[in-house]
């Protein structure tokens, strides 16, 4: 009897040590990435391309000012103005390196930036294109983890954050269309199950901030460069099931299906928001446009080249 308790007491001890040891590596593995921010990406000076998204930045902006004073087409104060061109060229070269990670396809994010400068030229800027830009450029990480994590509390305050001041201040869509990218993350491979969460808080936000009662104006301009973007920018949802993009973390292929999910949250969340919201929508959301006609351009251009070496070769 004694030797049969002993053997019950060494097997508990087993099982019990086995567990103690799966609930040890958890913890460790969960120490090693437990920070506010998951989203968060390294911004490398040395980078040539993000060199010329710094200099073209300034340049541009100052050239546009300077231009815009003289004709006297300036939208407001000079400093806002400033800001928000440096914004709508730099945003527009991050989200255009979010949307198309791909290696060798760099140049793509820098041509949607230039396009967003011409655009914004001629239809103007909106000083709170910059949070709503910001909310963009964290969604797409959301989706496609180019950072080599999932968003975090740091992240998330900006996403929801950024959600409601839009809202807020009329674009009462954007609380909406955070909740249904929280639902659909939740649901992706790899997704994260406290999006549900998220997404209830998102949602929430819609009592607070309410729908706007005035029926928004909606240019057939914005109408015409919306459908070019996005006949340009199907190829790219296509071309992301051969991606060998890695993330900066881990240096691990991104996981594809993420991938064309965020591109296809940013294709359709631009349409819906700038539909909704009329046309001071439309000149927030230039830059995404700018970006989903450039980075389309090249990975045309990028396409027509590779099958003229190829067939060089032969």
């Amino acid at each position: 009897m004694g030797y049969i308790l002993q053997s019950l007491g060494d097997c508990v001890y087993v099982i019990m040590a086995k567990r103690e040891n799966k609930f040890a590596k958890t913890v460790r593995k969960e120490d090693v990435s437990n920070e506010n921010f998951g989203l968060g990406r390294p911004f490398d000076f040395d980078d040539k391309f993000n060199r010329v998204a710094i200099m073209g930045a300034l340049v541009a902006t100052i050239i546009l000012l300077i231009f815009r004073q003289v004709t006297g087409s300036g939208t407001g104060s000079v400093m806002l103005d400033g800001v928000s061109y440096a914004a709508g060229f730099f945003f527009a070269y991050l989200i255009g390196r979010e949307v198309d990670p791909e290696p060798g396809r760099e140049w793509g994010a820098l041509l949607g930036a230039f396009i967003t400068l011409g655009l914004e030229t001629f239809m103007g800027v909106n000083i709170n294109g910059v949070v709503g830009l910001l909310w963009m450029l964290f969604v797409c990480r959301m989706f496609n983890r180019t950072s080599g994590s999932r968003h975090r509390i740091g992240d998330n305050v900006i996403i929801l954050g950024s959600a409601f001041w839009m809202g807020y201040i009329g674009y009462w869509l954007f609380p909406v269309v955070t909740g249904i990218c929280y639902v659909l993350e939740s649901q992706i491979r790899e997704g994260y199950f406290r999006s549900l969460y998220l997404a209830g808080i998102a949602f929430a936000m819609c009592v607070v901030t309410g729908r706007g009662t005035e029926v928004p104006v909606l240019s057939a301009t914005y109408l015409y460069m919306m459908g070019i973007a996005f006949i340009l920018f199907l190829p790219q949802l296509t071309m992301a099931a051969y991606s060998t993009a890695r993330d900066d973390r881990h240096n691990q292929y991104l996981v594809r299906t993420r991938l064309q999910c965020a591109q296809a949250v940013f294709l359709l969340a631009t349409g819906l928001l700038l539909y909704f919201g009329g046309n001071t929508a439309g000149i927030i959301f230039l830059p995404c446009i700018g970006t989903a006609i450039g980075t389309g351009l090249f990975l045309l251009l990028y396409l027509v080249k590779k099958k003229q070496e190829e067939e060089g070769k032969q």
